[in-house]
């Protein structure tokens, strides 16, 4: 058990995945651009769910994802989060009470669930179609005092940048978690997230968090590079402490003048099973490793061990026993 009884409290997309395996023929009928992630409406996906057979369905969302490999680590942990008062609302919920993480929710019956059905060609290629819903709906309002009380490290993702008031809850409790003595992290989401909100992101290196997660690409599209001394260099005026993962590089790591890389593990293609999730992963060991006081060296180390396991099974959490 963690040393620190605080809580590791993620603020994210709560999502559900559903999943049906189709044929080339199917999806073309469909009229879905193999490989895409496009949204859709919810009458949308329902039709759609109604012309495949969905055959498994998985809470989902990257800092949920996280929290849960957080909790797998055994480290207290909390999320907040919007869903919709429906049966994929429960399936989100169900998962985070059978991993004993803090879930304090009202859910809405005005929106459905996030969910994203991903459709499964014969070549293993995914093509996603996202129903946003309940998920874009956080505010304050969802922010539970006690939860925030008992959060020693709050983490969020850029993705509350697209909806406003997330974005101000997000803002608020990081600062009531700092000024309890509490920490911040902060990971970028994606490359086009960060072009969408790259002057609100630079702001943020600034103020508000403490620790920032990116992979090269996410980074370079904040700092016009993605070599690990560059990136150093662009951030080492700001108090705050970086992990940016280089995929089969490992992750390269600074914090003011001080620098360090940690290697990825050697693992065969063939131990690959599916590479969802590595990325949430890795933020689950590092910011776990953190929590419990190792070095930013060590706590990679777990991060990189969290995504190397991940990654030799289907589904982007750690599956619970």
């Amino acid at each position: 058990m963690s040393q620190n009884k605080k809580l590791i409290t993620g603020m994210g997309a709560a999502l559900v995945d559903l999943f049906a395996k189709v044929s080339e023929a199917e999806l073309a009928d469909l009229g879905s651009p193999k490989a895409s992630m496009s949204l859709v409406e919810p009458a949308q996906s329902e039709a759609m769910q109604k012309a495949v057979n969905v055959h498994d369905s998985q809470p989902g969302g990257s800092i949920a994802n996280a929290i849960a490999g957080i909790a797998a680590l055994d480290v207290p942990a909390g999320f907040i989060g919007k869903i919709g008062d429906d049966a994929l609302g429960a399936v989100f919920t169900d998962a985070f009470a059978r991993a004993q993480v803090r879930f304090p929710v009202t859910p809405m019956t005005s929106q459905p669930t996030g969910h994203c059905l991903v459709l499964v060609t014969p070549d293993a290629e995914r093509t996603m179609h996202t129903v946003l819903g309940a998920s874009v709906t956080t505010g304050s309002a969802d922010v539970d005092d006690g939860l925030l009380a008992d959060t020693g490290l709050l983490f969020g993702e850029g993705y509350l940048w697209d909806s406003p008031s997330a974005r101000a809850a997000f803002l608020a409790a990081g600062d009531t978690v700092r000024q309890n003595g509490g920490k911040v992290a902060f990971s970028l989401a994606d490359g086009f997230c960060v072009e969408r909100h790259h002057a609100g992101f630079l702001a943020l290196l600034d103020s508000h968090i403490d620790i920032l997660l990116a992979n090269e690409t996410e980074i370079k599209a904040l700092l016009g590079t993605r070599d690990p001394a560059e990136v150093a260099e662009k951030l080492a005026s700001h108090n705050l402490m970086a992990a940016i993962t280089h995929g089969a590089e490992g992750a390269h790591l600074c914090a003011g003048a001080v620098r360090a890389h940690v290697p990825a593990q050697n693992i065969a293609a063939s131990e690959i099973v599916d590479l969802t999730g590595a990325g949430d992963q890795f933020a689950a060991g590092f910011l776990a490793g953190l929590h419990q006081g190792k070095a930013m060296e060590d706590a990679a180390a777990m991060g990189i061990d969290a995504a190397s396991a991940v990654i030799r099974h289907v589904g982007p959490r750690p599956p619970l026993v």
